[in-house]
């Protein structure tokens, strides 16, 4: 590739001689299809592929069994990318045009994490070769952030110190377009558990005892009347993870999930706050006890045009993917089956400079909510850029896909093509991050410029006696067979349902 140095070039040809390699990865992590916090082959397969290839791997950072942080080289600069591999509950779909599950109910990607994870793995590995066949200085990190869809891996981490050495993050996310993230990142987030607590008592006497599951309900009610004084740009959700344990006596423990978002974490700490009085009125009316588990959180996002830039030349470099008559066809039968005008040209093949609005992941800290990511956790600690490439079809505006057109396309070779497309373009960012002092110097005068006028680095939202949930009631997927794990006294016991 002419204009492309000799450290770069070995970069690229690591990844095209391992092509296969990496979509194979991917396609192995998507079809063992984990749910947050039990991705325990997902984190495994990253591990054993980073090991093979150099890095020594730590497992089970921030007290969660599936995060980790795999190193290679040693000094600065330290540049870090990160791997998801959480599958989202309810997504299972086979590689069809229509709706047809793998297992109903079961986890799946329409996020394509698993390709996600292993482009981050594999532009890590490319850079580490580069670095090593030339001799270069440095460090690399890959860090394993497990439940990125309820924020949680990369906020425990950030809280616990593990990105406060950081010179400069570049990461990947897939999406409809080829670009770079700009001024737009995701807006902040918070997940709550909250647990009740009441009393069976012997002999079937109901009116004896306190009811957990009419304590959840009570807060459910409570809380659903006070959505309509939420403003638009927010939103808040709910599911009961636990409803009881039997029908002869009055459920003792029930358990209520809810996640809520909005433009600024101002926003997201009211909404706790509302909640937190919910709890204590169902509480205290139906004389339960309850405790309040914070699971997840995101501040919001930090951007850096400096380095976003930098990225979206690499990715010029490369040039945009090109895909199959064949895999058109495929995502215009998707379209076709969800009420989309099925287009001429589906897929995106051309590159959109960041600053032409192309990615509109969120809003800041004004405008609409349209998404969240943890990845904004890794901003307030160094420059960060966030890669984008094509892992699905394009939509009309007045039209949402459901979940299962998106995940649809998880394991075909347009999440291939658009997994290595960011795999060449963040490990080309490494490589003159590592090269280029001038380059990383400008990068962190643009983050240090930023954080003095937001009035220094804005605190982790997760408070520092919390810890992670991998204790609460949260599915597991083996097969046709789902298991719950029940917090009882501190254990985890099986149930299969």
């Amino acid at each position: 590739m002419s204009g492309v140095i000799d450290e770069k070039k070995a970069a690229l040809d690591w990844i095209i001689s391992n092509e296969k390699r990496i979509t194979d990865l991917s396609d192995a992590i998507g079809g063992f299809a984990e749910p947050a916090l039990r991705e325990y082959k997902s984190a495994q397969t990253h591990r054993d592929f980073l090991r093979e290839n150099g890095f020594k791997v730590e497992m089970g950072i921030s007290g969660m069994p599936t995060a980790f942080v795999a190193t290679y080289g040693a000094g600065k600069p330290v540049i870090a990318t990160y791997a998801e591999y959480d599958a989202t509950p309810g997504n299972s779909q086979k590689a069809v045009p229509h709706k047809e599950p793998v297992v109903p109910h079961a986890p799946g990607f329409e996020d394509k994490h698993n390709m996600l994870g292993i482009a981050a793995s594999a532009a890590a590995v490319a850079a580490k070769f580069a670095m090593e066949k030339y001799g270069l200085k440095g460090t690399i990190k890959v860090f394993g952030t497990p439940a990125e869809k309820i924020c949680i891996g990369k906020t425990f981490q950030a809280r616990d110190g593990y990105y406060d050495d950081l010179d400069a993050v570049v990461a990947n996310h897939p999406w409809s377009a080829n670009t770079v993230s700009w001024e737009n990142l995701p807006d902040s987030y918070m997940a709550a558990a909250f647990r009740f607590h009441g009393l069976q008592v012997y002999g079937g006497t109901p009116w004896e005892g306190k009811s957990a599951i009419d304590a959840v309900i009570l807060m459910n009610v409570m809380t659903n009347y006070m959505k309509e004084h939420l403003r638009p740009p927010q939103s808040l959700n709910e599911i009961i993870s636990v409803g009881g344990q039997c029908l002869t006596n009055i459920p003792e423990f029930t358990e209520v999930f809810y996640a809520f978002r909005a433009p600024n974490e101002d926003f997201v700490t009211k909404i706790l706050e509302v909640l937190k009085q919910c709890a204590e009125a169902a509480g205290k009316v139906t004389g339960c006890s309850h405790e309040l588990r914070y699971m997840g959180a995101s501040r919001t996002g930090l951007p850096n045009l400096t380095l976003s830039r930098i990225a979206f030349k690499n990715m010029e470099l490369v040039g945009p993917p090109k895909f199959t008559e064949e895999e058109k066809d495929f995502c215009r039968q998707i379209q076709k089956n969800v009420g989309i005008e099925p287009m001429e040209e589906p897929l995106d093949e051309t590159l959109s400079p960041p600053e032409s609005g192309a990615m509109q992941f969120g809003s800041g800290r004004q405008a609409c909510v349209t998404g969240c990511d943890d990845f904004n956790e890794f901003t307030w600690y160094a420059p960060s850029t966030w890669v984008h490439t094509t892992q699905w079809f394009r939509n009309s505006a007045d039209v949402h896909p459901p979940s299962w057109s998106m995940a649809a396309l998880s394991r075909t070779g347009v999440t291939h093509k658009g997994g290595i497309l960011a795999a060449k373009t963040m490990a080309l960012t490494m490589v003159d991050l590592i090269t280029e002092p001038s380059v990383l110097k400008e990068a962190k005068a643009e983050f240090e410029d930023r954080l003095r006028k937001r009035g220094g680095r804005e605190p982790c939202l997760m408070p520092p006696d919390a810890k992670p949930p991998i204790d609460l009631a949260l599915a597991e997927f083996s097969g046709k067979e789902t298991v719950i794990r029940y917090p009882t006294n501190g254990k985890s016991p099986m149930y299969k349902v």
